[in-house]
Parts: C-alpha cells; sequence; structure tokens
C-alpha cells in the first residue's frame, strides 16, 4: 500500500486533529507514514525489523525531528516519551498478544494523548491474502472496543470504513485465491478516494478496516 498515495494521505488525514506534537508511529516499515506524520511534528518511528530500520536511518538521515528506533514497543527507553499520539496502522493484526500491545501503547502516551488504530475488519473476510501477510486475526467493531477499554483507553470513535475495499478484498483473495494485493487493481482503487472520502460520511455496518480513536484518560 506504500504507492498508493491517494489512500495514505486520506487515511492519515483523519488522523491530523489527534497528533499533537510529538508522535510514535509504530510499525513503521518504509516509513509512509512517519513522513506525512513529520511536517511540523517530532515523530519516532518504532521498527522491529532491523532491514526496515535501515532504510528508515537513510531515508530520515538529517531530519532532525524524525528519530528511528529499531525496537518492539516494550522495548522503548523512558526517555523516547510521552507522546501525544500513537499511531498503528495496519500493524496490530500481526502482533500475537495485541492486549499486550494496546497496554504498551497506553503506557506510552501522555494523559490525554490518543491512540490512532487501524485494523483489517471481518473475521469471514480472513483468505489468501491474510494468510499471505501474516495476519493473526481480523477485527469485529465491539470486540475492538472492549478490548480498547479492558486496555484502560476511552474510547472515542470505533466504526467500519472502506466499503469498496471490502468488496476488492472478496474478489481478490477470497474468489480469486490472490495471496497479493495486484498492483493494477490497486491504481484503479487509489483514484476512488474521493469516492471514499465522501463514503465516509456514513455509518455503514461493514468495510475492509476498522477505524478506531481512543484517549488516555487524563
Amino acid at each position: 500500500m506504500a504507492q498508493a498515495d491517494n489512500y495514505n494521505t486520506w487515511l492519515l488525514d483523519r488522523s491530523r486533529p489527534y497528533l499533537g506534537r510529538r508522535v510514535l508511529d509504530v510499525g513503521a516499515g518504509l516509513g509512509t507514514f512517519t513522513e506525512l506524520a513529520a511536517a511540523g511534528r517530532e515523530v519516532v518511528a518504532l521498527e522491529p525489523e532491523a532491514a526496515f530500520a535501515t532504510d528508515l536511518r537513510r531515508r530520515f538521515a538529517g531530519r532532525p525531528n524524525v528519530q528511528v528506533v529499531e525496537a518492539d514497543a516494550d522495548e522503548l527507553e523512558g526517555e523516547s516519551g510521552p507522546f501525544d499520539s500513537v499511531i498503528c496502522f495496519n500493524v496490530l493484526e500481526h502482533i500475537p498478544d495485541d492486549q499486550g500491545a494496546l497496554r504498551q501503547f497506553h503506557s506510552r502516551l501522555a494523559p490525554g494523548g490518543h491512540l490512532l488504530l487501524l485494523v483489517p475488519a471481518h473475521p469471514f473476510l480472513f483468505g489468501a491474502i491474510d494468510r499471505t501477510v501474516q495476519h493473526e486475526r481480523r477485527y469485529k467493531r465491539e470486540p475492538l472496543r472492549r478490548l480498547l477499554e479492558q486496555t484502560g483507553f476511552a474510547v472515542q470513535t470505533v466504526r467500519y470504513v472502506n466499503p469498496l475495499g471490502a468488496l476488492g478484498w472478496v474478489v481478490s483473495g477470497r474468489v480469486l485465491g490472490r495471496g497479493q494485493i495486484p498492483k493494477g487493481p490497486l491504481r484503479f482503487y487509489d483514484n476512488l478516494v474521493p469516492l471514499l472520502r465522501a463514503l465516509d460520511r456514513l455509518e455503514l455496518p461493514f468495510g475492509l478496516s476498522v477505524w478506531a480513536v481512543a484517549r488516555r484518560v487524563a
């Protein structure tokens, strides 16, 4: 999804009201969201994979407002926080102990800080693509709400987003049995972002992802 510029900008735009000045980007990967969040902010790009961490250091060399940390969330040093926000986009589903990870995110936030979370939706959509990218699970809205509350968060928003993406996922992963998202349809899908932004105004019972905003109570 790193090549889907419109989609990634749309996703971060949802987060901007909550980012604050100091951001932790969990599972930063190639640095797509680190780059978008770093405009006028300090960002710690947290990445446990050595190869990705090396690429991140190269990408953000000479950027004093971006710090790359090669570690898991529970390995962060105390001086790396607290943070005004934690962004965790399409990462939590890869972590076996998602509840433990959420507790770590909570502990890294300043009082009043926000967790901005995107995870894949609907267990019935689990298919070939999920197995290829090593997803542990997909989520339902209300169980995710309860999980956030159990880990200390005050939940502000939990909703399904991106209904068109859900249809594409079914066709690619469940009907055609593809193990990855094809690049051609991905480019076409990226061009549909204005329509996806309009659909954001609707509360729908399905979507490719669950979007959540949760706050550490002051």
